[in-house]
C-alpha cells in the first residue's frame, strides 16, 4: 500500500504534502539597511529517508536568509532560493539580533499574532550580534541548534533561575501593560574560533574551542532594548518576579568556610504600600532549602548552627534581590510589574501617578524580608573538613 503523508497548513481543502514544507526549528531576526531580514534553520530530512543511503555525514540542518521591507516580503522572497514553503509551527526558539531588538519588537509581534502558521507561544532569545550569525553555529552533541538553545533556556529555569524563559506571548503582554518592561536572555558566543561551530565536524571532537552561552539579560522598555542586566542583576529581578524554580546560593564566611544551598522552592510576594501621597515595595520571600555542601568545621546538627547557615542563605538571596532592583531603578524601568499592581488595587492613585511614574519609580524605597528554612542538611551529618579535622586530633593525641 502507497502512503503519501501530508500536513494540513491553511484550511481543510489547502494540504501541502510534508516533503514540500522547510520545517524550521529557529528563525532570526535582524535589520540590515534598512530592511528586514530572516534567517530560517530548516530540519534536514535524513538522506536514507530520501534516497535510501546513509545520512551520517550530514548535517541535520541549514539555513539561509532572505530581505524584504516587511517580515512577510522577507518570508515570501525566501522562495526564490529555496524550493520548499516555509513552516513556522514547530519553530523551537526565535533570535533577534541586537540592531532589531533597538529597532523594535512591533513588527516580529504583530506578525506572529497575525499569521496562522506562527506560534506566539515561541521561546525568544536575544542574539549579541546578528542573529544570522548564530543560526549558523551548532550545539553539540545536539543535532539541531534551535532545540538545543530552547532548551538550554529550560535548564537554566529549572537548575538555575538565572534568566526567565521568554516566548512571544509573555513579552507581549509585559510591554503592553501598565509597567511597560520585559527581560528577555541574551546568548554570546565565548572563546576562541567559534567559526568551527559551523561545521559538522565538530561533533568528531571531544571539547570545542567556541560555544554559545546565556550571557546577560536585555532589558526592553515597550518595544525597544533599553540596557542589559548582568547575571547577578538578572537573579535578583528572578526573585523579585517570583520566577525562582530552583537555584544554587553558595557562602563563604570570616573563617573562609564555603556552605553551599540548593533551593527548592521559594515563594515571593512583592506588594506596592503606600503612605501619603508616596509609595514602599515590601517584598516577602519564603523559601525551602537544602545543605548541599559544606566545609565548616561547626557542628552542622546544632541548632544555632542551623540557624547561622539559614541567616547566611537568607543574607545571599537579600543581596541579590538588592542588586535587581538597583538595577532596575537605574534604567528607570519598572520590571517588578509595581505600576501593574497600583493599577489594579489603587486606580484613582494611578491616574495621577502614571504621567510622573519614572520619577516616582526612583524615588521608592524597599523592605525585604527574606525567610529560608533548611530542611536538610544532607546524608552526613558533620561536614567531611570536620571528619578529617576529628581524625587529625586524634592522631595528634595519640602521639
Amino acid at each position: 500500500m502507497f502512503l503519501v503523508s501530508t500536513i494540513s497548513v491553511a484550511g481543510c481543502g489547502n494540504r501541502t504534502e510534508l516533503n514540500e514544507l522547510g520545517i524550521t526549528t529557529a528563525a532570526g531576526y535582524d535589520r540590515q539597511n534598512g530592511n528586514w531580514m530572516i534567517t530560517y534553520q530548516i530540519i534536514v530530512p535524513p538522506a536514507s529517508s530520501i534516497n535510501g543511503s546513509s545520512g551520517g555525514s550530514q548535517s541535520s540542518v541549514t539555513t539561509f536568509s532572505s530581505q524584504g521591507k516587511t517580515i512577510r516580503e522577507a518570508v515570501a522572497k525566501s522562495s526564490l532560493e529555496n524550493p520548499n514553503k516555509i513552516y513556522f509551527s514547530h519553530t523551537n526558539v526565535i533570535l533577534i539580533g541586537q540592531e532589531a531588538a533597538q529597532y523594535g519588537l512591533s513588527e516580529i509581534l504583530d506578525d506572529y499574532y497575525r499569521n496562522i502558521d506562527a506560534r506566539e507561544s515561541v521561546k525568544v532569545i536575544i542574539a549579541d550580534g546578528q542573529a544570522k550569525d548564530y543560526l549558523k553555529k551548532l550545539i553539540p552533541p545536539d543535532k539541531q541548534p534551535g532545540q538545543a538553545l530552547s532548551q538550554i533556556i529550560e535548564r537554566n529555569h529549572e537548575l538555575g533561575s538565572y534568566y526567565s524563559v521568554m516566548n512571544l506571548h509573555d513579552i507581549a503582554l509585559k510591554i503592553t501593560s501598565d509597567s511597560g518592561s520585559a527581560g528577555i536572555p541574551i546568548v554570546a558566543v565565548k572563546g576562541q574560533d567559534s567559526r568551527e561551530l559551523e561545521s559538522i565536524d565538530i561533533f568528531k571532537q571531544t571539547s570545542t574551542r567556541g560555544k554559545l552561552k546565556l550571557e546577560g539579560l536585555s532589558v526592553f522598555y515597550k518595544d525597544k532594548q533599553i540596557g542589559v542586566l548582568n547575571q547577578r542583576e538578572s537573579m535578583g529581578i528572578s526573585w523579585l518576579t517570583d520566577r525562582v524554580a530552583r537555584t544554587n546560593l553558595s557562602y563563604v564566611n570570616r573563617r573562609g568556610e564555603v556552605n553551599s544551598f540548593f533551593v527548592r522552592n521559594a515563594s515571593v510576594k512583592v506588594q506596592p504600600i503606600k503612605s501619603g501621597h508616596h509609595y514602599s515595595i515590601q517584598v516577602n520571600a519564603k523559601v525551602k532549602a537544602e545543605l548541599d555542601e559544606s566545609t565548616t568545621l561547626a557542628d552542622i546538627t546544632s541548632p544555632h548552627i542551623i540557624d547561622e547557615l539559614q541567616l547566611q542563605a537568607e543574607q545571599i538571596i537579600t543581596s541579590q534581590m538588592m542588586e535587581g532592583w538597583n538595577a532596575s531603578q537605574r534604567l528607570h524601568v519598572d520590571m517588578l510589574g509595581i505600576a501593574n499592581k497600583i493599577h489594579q488595587r489603587h486606580p484613582k492613585d494611578w491616574k495621577t501617578l502614571k504621567e510622573k511614574w519614572p520619577h516616582e519609580l526612583a524615588q521608592m524605597e524597599i523592605n525585604i524580608n527574606v525567610d529560608v528554612s533548611l530542611k536538610r542538611t544532607g546524608l552526613l551529618q558533620d561536614s567531611f573538613s570536620r571528619l578529617l579535622h576529628k581524625e587529625s586530633g586524634k592522631s595528634e593525641g595519640e602521639h
